[in-house]
This record gives C-alpha cells, sequence and structure tokens, in this order.
C-alpha cells in the first residue's frame, strides 16, 4: 500500500468516529432525550455569558463533593445562545447506540487495535520523519521558476499531509486509551464524553470559549510539572588491565552501586574520575496525552467554570464597574479590524490601522472612559478584576477536578496497577512530592496522597496488602464514611490496623497531622514489649 492510499484509508475511519462521543454519553448515561434537540452537541457547545445569574450558583468545591448533581450542569449556560450552530449530527442513528458498556469498551478496544495498526504502518514508511528522503530542486533556467515553485509545494504539501495523518492517528489512540481506562477502572465518565475520537485535536481546540482556550497552555505547563533531580546514571573513568597491559575506559553506569557494577565487570579496576548525571523526570511525558487530558478537562468542566465566573463577577464587580466594561467592550467592538487574512497584515494597511487606533482612542475619551490616551483609573481597575477572575475560573475549575481524579488514581491502585492502567497514560508510577505541589486539594488530602506513595514501599517489607494503605491512611485521618466512599472495606482495614498497631516503625511515621494514631489503641491487642519488637524486627529482615 502507497502513503496516499494508506493516508486516505485512515482518514476514512478516523471520519468514521466523529459521532463517537455523541455515542459514548448516550450509552453511559443511557439518555437519548439528547437526539431530540435541534442541535444534540449543545452538551459540547461553547459557554456564551450574556446576563449574570444570581449568587446562589454552584460552586465548584461543592460540586465535587456532590456528584449527584452532574447530570444538570452542562446545559445551564446554553439557555440564552441563540446564535445558531450547524447540527453536525443531523443524520446520526440513534440506533447505532451501544446497548451497554461493556458493547462500548469491545467497540472502543476493536478501534485501538486499528489504530495502533495504521500508527505502525505509518511509522515504517517514515511519516514521523517526513523531511528524510524529500528533495529539492536547485538552479534552473529563469523559465524553469515556476516550475520549482510548484515542485517545492508539492514536496511541502505532502509533508505535512504524512506529518498530520500521523498526529491524528496518536491523538485518536490516547483518547481511545483513556476512555477505555476510565471504564474498565470505574474513572471519570463525564470524561470521556468529550474526547476527540477521531484525532481532530485542533478543531477540538477551537470549539472552546476563546476564555478558556488562553488557560490551555497554563494547564499543559503544569502537567509538565518537573520533579526534584534524581541520579540517573554514573560517568566513570577507569584504568584496566587488558592482555597484560594498563588500558585508559570511560564507561556509563545506571546501576546505583557503581563500584560493584565495575567489580562484576572488569575485577581489579582503579577510577581516575566519578561524574554523576542528574535528570528530572517529568510528571507526564508524553505530549499527546497532556494535550488530550488538557483539552478533554477543560470540555467537560466548561459550562462549571461559566457558573464560577458569572458568580464571581456579581460578587466583586458592582454594577456601575460592570457598566463601565460593557461600554468599552461595546465600543471595542465596533473598532475591530478585519484587516489580517489569515493572520497575515497587508503592510499597506499598517498606516490605516494606526488611524483607527487613534479613532478608537478618540472615541473611548468623548465617552469618558478614557483621559490623556489612557484608561481611567476606576476602568482599569474594573478590567483587571474580570481578567483575574476569568483567568482563576478557567484555570482552578478544571484542575479541582484533575486533582481529584489523580487523588483517587494514586490512593486506588498499587503502583503495579498504575503501571499497567491507561485512566492517566504515561504518568509516573510513583511521582515525587514536589510534582504533585500543584494539586487543587486540602492540606490534608495532600498529606494523605504522599503518605500512601511513601508507605506502599514500607508495606511489603510486613507483609501487608499494599493495596490497603490508601484505605487504612483516610481511617486515621478521617473516618469510615469516607473510607467507603472511596470503595474500601471496613473489615478488611480493621484486620491490617490490628497488625499495623504493633509496629512501631510504621507509628512513628504516622505520628503526625492529619493522622490520629490513638485510633490504633483500639486494636493492640499485644501488651508485652517483646513480641512488638520481634514483629518489628521481622519486618527489617
Amino acid at each position: 500500500m502507497d502513503s496516499s492510499t494508506l493516508i486516505l484509508e485512515c482518514n476514512e475511519f478516523l471520519d468514521s468516529l466523529a459521532d463517537l462521543n455523541l455515542k459514548v454519553y448516550c450509552t453511559v448515561y443511557d439518555n437519548l432525550s439528547i437526539l431530540n434537540d435541534d442541535n444534540p452537541l449543545n452538551k459540547f457547545d461553547n459557554v456564551e455569558f450574556d446576563n449574570l445569574k444570581d449568587e446562589n450558583d454552584t460552586d465548584v468545591e461543592n460540586t465535587i463533593d456532590n456528584k449527584d448533581n452532574k447530570d444538570n450542569k452542562d446545559n445551564k449556560n446554553n439557555k440564552n445562545n441563540t446564535e445558531y450552530k450547524p447540527n453536525k449530527f443531523e443524520n446520526f442513528d440513534k440506533y447505532s447506540i451501544y446497548s451497554n458498556e461493556k458493547q462500548l469498551l469491545n467497540d472502543l478496544e476493536k478501534n485501538l487495535v486499528i489504530l495502533e495498526d495504521y500508527r505502525e504502518k505509518m511509522e515504517l514508511k517514515g511519516f514521523d520523519t517526513p523531511y528524510i528522503g524529500v528533495g529539492r530542486l536547485n538552479g534552473g533556467e529563469e523559465d524553469d521558476i515556476y516550475d520549482i515553485l510548484n515542485y517545492s509545494s508539492y514536496l511541502r504539501r505532502v509533508v505535512d499531509e504524512k506529518k498530520g495523518s500521523l498526529e491524528r492517528v496518536k491523538y485518536a489512540i490516547v483518547s481511545h486509551k483513556i476512555a477505555i481506562g476510565n471504564l474498565q477502572d470505574s474513572g471519570n465518565l463525564d470524561l470521556i464524553c468529550n474526547l476527540p475520537y477521531d484525532g481532530s485535536y485542533k478543531e477540538f481546540l477551537l470549539q472552546l470559549p476563546h476564555y478558556v482556550v488562553k488557560t490551555y497552555k497554563k494547564f499543559l505547563t503544569i502537567l509538565n510539572s518537573e520533579g526534584k533531580s534524581t541520579l540517573s546514571s554514573t560517568t566513570l573513568s577507569i584504568v584496566i588491565k587488558e592482555n597484560g597491559r594498563r588500558k585508559f575506559k570511560r564507561i556509563k553506569v545506571e546501576e546505583e552501586d557503581y563500584e560493584k557494577y565495575i567489580r562484576d565487570t572488569y575485577g581489579d579496576a582503579i577510577i581516575t574520575s566519578i561524574k554523576k548525571n542528574y535528570t528530572k523526570s517529568k510528571l507526564l511525558n508524553d505530549q499527546y496525552v497532556k494535550k488530550i487530558l488538557a483539552l478533554s478537562y477543560l470540555h467537560t468542566y466548561q459550562s462549571l467554570i461559566g457558573d464560577k465566573i458569572l458568580k464571581n463577577i456579581s460578587k466583586m464587580l458592582n454594577m456601575s464597574e460592570l457598566s463601565l466594561i460593557s461600554q468599552y467592550k461595546q465600543i471595542c467592538q465596533n473598532y475591530e479590524r478585519a484587516d489580517c487574512d489569515g493572520g497575515i497584515i497587508d503592510v499597506r494597511q499598517i498606516n490605516e490601522l494606526k488611524f483607527k487606533k487613534l479613532q478608537l482612542i478618540s472615541k473611548l475619551e468623548d465617552c469618558g472612559l478614557y483621559k490623556d490616551g489612557k484608561p481611567l483609573k476606576c476602568l482599569e481597575k474594573s478590567l483587571e478584576v474580570e481578567n483575574a477572575i476569568f483567568e482563576d475560573a478557567c484555570l482552578n475549575v478544571p484542575l479541582s477536578y484533575l486533582s481529584n481524579d489523580l487523588l483517587k488514581y494514586y490512593l486506588n491502585n498499587t503502583a503495579d496497577e498504575r503501571t499497567r492502567s491507561n485512566l492517566f497514560p504515561s504518568i509516573l508510577v510513583t511521582p515525587s512530592k514536589s510534582q504533585l505541589a500543584w494539586l487543587r486539594l486540602k492540606n490534608d488530602h495532600k498529606k494523605v496522597l504522599n503518605y500512601k506513595l511513601i508507605l506502599e514501599k514500607e508495606f511489603p517489607k510486613y507483609d501487608l496488602p499494599i493495596k490497603l494503605t490508601g484505605g487504612i491512611l483516610l481511617y486515621l485521618a478521617y473516618d469510615w464514611d469516607l473510607v467507603e466512599n472511596y470503595g474500601y472495606s471496613k473489615s478488611e482495614i480493621e484486620s491490617v490496623l490490628k497488625i499495623i498497631c504493633n509496629l512501631e516503625d510504621i507509628t512513628k511515621k504516622l505520628d503526625c497531622e492529619p493522622f490520629d494514631i490513638a485510633k490504633l489503641k483500639e486494636y493492640n491487642n499485644i501488651k508485652k514489649k517483646k513480641t512488638k519488637k520481634f514483629l518489628n524486627a521481622l519486618g527489617k529482615i
């Protein structure tokens, strides 16, 4: 199969996945009423803010703790949006919806196999390095200049097609993996309704409101969090004996005990220099995973972002300030320039643009919003407050939900389970404390998570079940209700508590806030100190 045929066939398959978002939504929530709307995409439409709401709107923190209300959250901000939007799914076949989640999961897994096969074929054909092997015409007669230009344009188009097709496949693969992971591990079902299954990443980004798009890069930066430098390898200069002669050698050793490695490999060698190499690991290494996660969380919670913005605006800005902002934006909108074609400004129109800017400033001064070419302090302050409200809501609302999902992911899964899980593909199995410092969680929740990642390495020493580490910490920090909300069994936790209460090494580590080790006393049936010392000694063998 040649490259052109492969691209065509792959794009046809990806295009067939365009309505998968809607199928997933209808399957997960068993809701066909969305298909009766003029535009079933209103679940995924942009949010518009034409009117302010009351101060009683739902706050994101309360929403996280009360997920029973989630079914009503998506349509709140679309009621006043009268702008017509084309119905992408007007020919949608409601009978093609999956009968249950298992059927959906099977179809997603089949799609994933096909997509991975396309990716493999494309990489074998060099789609990941499209510029290699692409020639370019040089020289030629003056009459041939148009042929040269046309050929160069053709080559660029071929390269763009190859690169774009492979990237689209990779975005689709990540979307399918995240959906499969959330279905298999009882994850975030809201999230899987907002994934670009057809790989149309850029189109998905442009569907977001402009004020949310601005937050996108900040979101990516957070997901790119780096931990402290860790020792990755050691570069050694050594002198060894080879065939009776001394020979200088430079080697790179990844083992922590490099001296043992040298003894086992080279025998009696002399180390002349040592250089330790440090690297900073990222929380998420895969750029495709980072982009899809950022987009899906922003899409999923954009209506709650709108609720948060409207609530804070009504609290922090009075009517006179809102009137100033409205008047300012109306005037600026009337002077919006339409002199750009594809992002390129015609040089001949620069003077005209400067003139329009002067006209705008003059108009703002006539309306009493500007003075001496600068905005009035009251207007400037109001715009700063509004901008801060938008930035805070657009970033912190989705991050709050992502933080909550990550907390459950790390608490409920062992390191081995996290290695195999697709809830967060390519995420670090055991991140450092600094890499999770950005989490929008209460300090107590952060401490519980940090201690969980520490103790899951200690529990195997005492033959304790790692799977219950999170439940034990939740009980010592909170109560049984929260433990059971996270899916742990009270009887299983209590059976482990009877052992832990006699392990001084572990109880000493937990003797700090937010943990209440006094709760362990009721499980302590061993009174003799000798027996307790023996149990602790077993863990150090």
